[in-house]
């Protein structure tokens, strides 16, 4: 009788080899494990209270030198306490000014969003009458402007003409000249 053992187990009757069913299942035992189980062990193999009090040393040193820490940095200046300089001072104005600037575009994109909605919703009639209320108000503005402006233009030439003094000019730069005969 020929046995071949490829990385199985010899029984009495024959070779299981270790991939098997009844391997998985630990069905069959080696011999060697059946000797290993009949042996006293030789140490004690509890050691889940060596490793908790080792994890509450470790736990333990570990929040000490925490505390430690924090003492240490509460007596040290730290860079908040210390006053703002002026080129810090001129950054943070800096950046209150540019977010001031970008919520007031914000603001006047809602605004502008709000108008385009309500004149989608409106009818073209509401909407010719909102454009002629508008237009009459800007040309009102423009004529203000506009008299605001020929008032300033008058009073400013009336102001030049009383500090010159009128110059009479010659029609002909050769009437000045005395009549001389060659």
């Amino acid at each position: 009788m020929d046995v071949y053992l490829l990385e199985g187990i010899i029984t009495d009757e024959c070779v299981v080899s270790k991939h098997s069913r009844a391997a998985r299942r630990n069905e069959i035992q080696e011999p060697e494990a059946k000797a290993l189980e009949t042996l006293p062990r030789a140490e004690k193999t509890d050691l889940t209270s060596v490793i908790i009090r080792a994890t509450a040393k470790k736990n333990e040193d570990l929040l000490t030198s925490k505390m430690n820490k924090k003492e240490r940095s509460k007596n040290k200046v730290t860079k908040k306490s210390t006053p703002m300089t002026n080129i810090n001072k001129e950054r943070v104005e800096r950046a209150i000014n540019l977010s001031e600037r970008l919520e007031g575009k914000i603001s006047k994109s809602k605004q502008r969003a709000k108008m385009v909605q309500t004149t989608r919703k409106a009818n073209w009639d509401v909407i010719n009458s909102e454009v002629k209320i508008h237009a009459g108000a800007l040309e009102a503005a423009s004529d203000d402007k506009d008299s605001e402006k020929l008032q300033e233009d008058s009073m400013v030439d009336d102001f030049y003409e009383v500090d010159k003094p009128k110059i009479q000019t010659a029609k002909n730069a050769f009437a000045l000249l005395d009549e001389v005969e060659l």
